[in-house]
């Protein structure tokens, strides 16, 4: 790679991903672009002159193609997080707009640039694929038919259709990120410290997750992977279900999780998103991932929550 071209271009990183992906990326010496839609939540890298943060409305603009041009890769992790809100029809189309819009956006400024990146990286999930409690899925799986199937085939259909053909996509299918900062883990460790702890419907439903240093680590991984292109599932090989997460959670605490908490009571309290993120799941294998050589620091559930916890 060019030194001179050391830049990376970030859409969403202050998330849970976001945040460890810049830190990571700084270790290695490159120079990172935030894009954000409000300065204050940036000033976590505000003493670093290997970051600068530079606020967007999520729109196409002329200085952004200029940074494109000067950019070695853009990572998209943009988008409003899907388990923060009921799925109401206003919501979901915040959802649809966050996510299809800004990818959208800096699809336009790569073609607009003169100089192209290397590699753009666009985030996707693995809600892209059905659910259910007994296949197993792997890339060259067909998606699913439910609103984060529809939502992450629309996604990805941006970026393939759109992203100049001279610039090398990664789709990266995230699974569930353990970290103790946010996402499942946090929230399943409240409740189990009053001693509820406890799972969602008959808790068969299956999760494929992958802790949060193997995510940073395959998507930095993908970056330097010349060859690497198309969609990728990250998620550690060994998914496992609901049930389970949380009794070995509750193992690792020194806690009681005992609790089935009805599937028609979060379905009320919750309607479809209950349905999809909570009641339901999917088996997930990250088999294009390790065809590349990528090795994982934690490629079990156990040695993952002992790091974590």
């Amino acid at each position: 790679m060019d030194e001179d071209r050391k830049q990376i271009i970030i859409a969403g990183a202050t998330g849970l991903i976001g945040r460890e992906l810049v830190n990571s990326l700084l270790n290695s010496g490159y120079r990172i672009v935030i894009l954000s839609r409000s300065s204050t939540r940036s000033e976590e890298w505000s003493q670093s002159k290997s970051v600068r943060s530079i606020l967007w409305s999520g729109e196409f603009t002329t200085w952004l193609a200029r940074e494109v041009e000067k950019s070695f890769a853009v990572i998209n992790l943009a988008g409003e997080n899907l388990a923060t809100k009921p799925w109401t029809q206003r919501r979901r189309m915040q959802l649809i707009r966050s996510r299809l819009g800004t990818t959208r956006a800096l699809a336009k400024a790569c073609q607009y640039a003169i100089t192209k990146p290397e590699v753009f990286v666009q985030a996707s999930a693995i809600g892209y694929y059905p659910l259910s409690d007994n296949e197993v899925f792997d890339e060259n799986s067909d998606p699913g038919t439910g609103f984060l199937s529809r939502l992450t085939s629309d996604w990805e259909s941006i970026a393939k259709h759109e992203i100049p053909k001279e610039i090398r996509l990664v789709l990266i299918r995230t699974g569930v990120v353990l970290s103790v900062n946010g996402g499942m883990l946090p929230q399943l460790l409240k409740p189990m410290k009053l001693f509820v702890g406890g799972w969602f419907g008959s808790g068969s439903q299956p999760v494929s997750w992958i802790h949060i240093k193997d995510e940073v680590d395959a998507i930095a991984h993908l970056l330097a992977t010349q060859n690497a292109s198309g969609a990728f599932n990250l998620v550690a090989p060994n998914p496992l279900s609901q049930k389970q997460l949380v009794k070995i959670i509750a193992q690792k605490t020194n806690r009681l999780a005992w609790v089935s908490i009805p599937s028609i009571l979060v379905k009320l309290l919750l309607g479809k998103m209950a349905e999809e993120l909570l009641l339901s799941g999917n088996k997930v294998e990250p088999k294009r991932l390790i065809g590349t050589g990528f090795s994982y620091t934690f490629p079990t559930i156990e040695k993952s929550l002992a790091d974590l916890l």
